[in-house]
């Protein structure tokens, strides 16, 4: 109840002051990652909002220390992560949130882009993906590089679009390849997450 309330206000802000549209495919049913690019301390919140089902975040600790992202991510039951350890707790949090049929929302770059331009995904989505055989969705995100300033000027649209979804199947395909280590696997894998984010962008861009 307190999520729908929440998300409800926060669309409607995102679509009154920064033109919010959404476009792609539905979120399927049951488990999966929500997997997008990383420009701003918005796009938790934007894509929560542009999602068709509840979604939860493991987000880096600092982020909890803004009142307004901060609030909203609890309300999601959001798992602060702390980048500089290798939190075991949040890996395990993320894969009951999959086995428990939820909707889990990661941000493959680990870190916002400072430029604009995608950078490498590290392989935390990838191994979510690959340890709880869940589905990946490949989310653009654009508009949301000016956070929350760049929306008051009446210039910003935001544009969320979710892509076709990287199946179990092909997952699990790329994990049975025995001529393939495991780092290769999951190379593999997050490249072609930040693939289908960058060919999205540049259709839209």
């Amino acid at each position: 109840m307190y999520y729908a309330i929440i998300k409800a206000i926060a669309t409607f802000f995102f679509k009154l002051f920064g033109r919010m549209k959404v476009e792609g495919v539905k979120v399927p049913e049951g488990g999966v990652i929500l997997a997008g690019n990383h420009i701003s301390n918005l796009d938790p919140p934007v894509l929560a909002c542009a999602s068709n089902r509840p979604v939860y975040f493991l987000a880096k600790k600092e982020l909890f220390k803004n009142p307004f992202i901060g609030g909203f991510l609890k309300s999601l039951k959001a798992y602060p992560l702390d980048r500089d350890k290798g939190d075991l707790a949040a890996i395990r949090q993320a894969l009951n949130i999959l086995k428990e049929d939820k909707v889990l929302g990661i941000f493959p770059e680990g870190t916002r882009s400072k430029d604009g331009k995608m950078g490498e995904a590290k392989h935390g989505a990838a191994f979510l993906a690959m340890q709880a055989k869940v589905p990946i969705v490949p989310v653009a995100i654009s508009g949301t590089e000016k956070g929350f300033k760049g929306l008051f000027t009446g210039k910003t649209k935001l544009y969320i679009k979710f892509g076709q979804p990287i199946s179990v199947e092909e997952i699990m395909a790329i994990k049975a390849q025995e001529d393939l280590d495991k780092h290769q696997k999951l190379d593999m894998i997050s490249k072609e997450i930040m693939n289908r984010i960058s060919q999205m962008l540049e259709v839209q861009g």
